[in-house]
């Protein structure tokens, strides 16, 4: 009777966190926090986490791709599991769904027992972007007038916010493919303010040139910037990582100064890039911690995103902290 008992306890169902709850909870000033704490930890030896594992489903375009963290810290530790499945055909279905689907499963550290699921979609697409404005804080120092955004999608429109709320861009430039959907995102981000800071760009090479820092946020199978349109000393936000393909070209590459979020997923998913003569100075948690020094004012930087799992650790420990707190 009593195991019994034990294993009835221990199946129960735990909770859900879903989007609309997770957009309730956040702010950027906690998740930027969270985020910051995530790249340090992989520095400070905190950080315990697989590299991504990659299943294509049958002969589609579609596929699933799994990581799991675990972080050692009193505010922001926690064990995850995250998914996230990007299914191309959702967006002709109707009515349609997102293309990328993601859940995190939160795990008790003690027992190993799923304590709740938290809707993955909404919490990307918050921690995607504070981390890329933390490595733009550390790894480049200079003015900060002009931001460049190629990509109007959702990765875009949440950089354009993430960036304007944290560094104050006097002009803020997006292109798209699609240039209504560039011109559509630039009137919602306009609105409310009397300044237009936000404009499109016509071609890729008027909306990177001269910009202080700029933002990679497309799905491009294509080579997109060349290095001679690019600003000596400028910060490029390089987000996400095709095996295969790059939106930066191979010179942009060799002349910059190149940090990831981690070691390992850098070794694992961008041999490609190092084979055109890149060279990774380290991590951005090593900045962060002061084990190397940052790079100098006039060298050009790439910071390398791929999302790493204990980014997941951290913002999922908020939510959930949050979600409990604001009952």
């Amino acid at each position: 009777m009593k195991q019994i008992s034990f294993v009835s306890k221990m199946s129960c169902a735990y909770e859900y966190i879903s989007d609309a709850r997770v957009a309730e909870l956040l702010t950027w000033e906690d998740v930027l926090e969270a985020a910051e704490r995530a790249l340090e930890s992989v520095s400070t030896g905190d950080a315990y986490q697989s590299t991504r594992a990659h299943l294509t489903v049958g002969q589609s375009f579609n596929s699933v791709n799994t990581m799991s963290g675990y972080l050692q810290d009193k505010k922001y530790g926690s064990l995850v599991h995250l998914f996230f499945n990007p299914f191309r055909g959702n967006r002709n279905l109707d009515p349609p769904l997102p293309v990328v689907h993601s859940e995190i499963t939160l795990v008790d550290e003690t027992t190993g027992v799923s304590k709740a699921m938290i809707s993955g979609n909404e919490t990307m697409r918050w921690i995607t972007p504070a981390v890329s404005v933390v490595a733009t804080k550390h790894l480049h120092r200079k003015g900060k007038e002009t931001l460049a955004i190629l990509g109007a999608g959702n990765q875009g429109r949440i950089h354009a916010m993430a960036f304007q709320r944290y560094f104050n861009f006097s002009k803020v430039r997006v292109w798209n493919r699609t240039r209504s959907k560039a011109e559509n995102l630039v009137n919602e981000l306009n609105q409310g303010t009397n300044k237009g800071v936000f404009t499109t760009s016509s071609t890729v090479e008027d909306c990177v040139s001269g910009a202080d820092v700029i933002v990679t946020a497309t799905h491009s199978s294509q080579t997109l910037v060349k290095k001679s349109w690019i600003k000596a000393g400028a910060h490029i936000n390089a987000i996400g990582v095709s095996p295969v393909n790059t939106e930066l070209d191979a010179d942009t590459y060799r002349i910059c100064k190149i940090y990831s979020d981690y070691k390992e997923g850098a070794e694992a998913e961008l041999k490609h890039i190092e084979k055109l003569g890149a060279k990774f100075e380290g991590q951005v948690g090593d900045v962060i911690s002061g084990k190397i020094s940052p790079p100098k004012e006039s060298d050009t930087t790439i910071f390398q995103s791929l999302g790493m799992a204990v980014q997941y650790c951290a913002i999922c420990r908020l939510i959930y902290d949050k979600h409990h707190f604001k009952q």
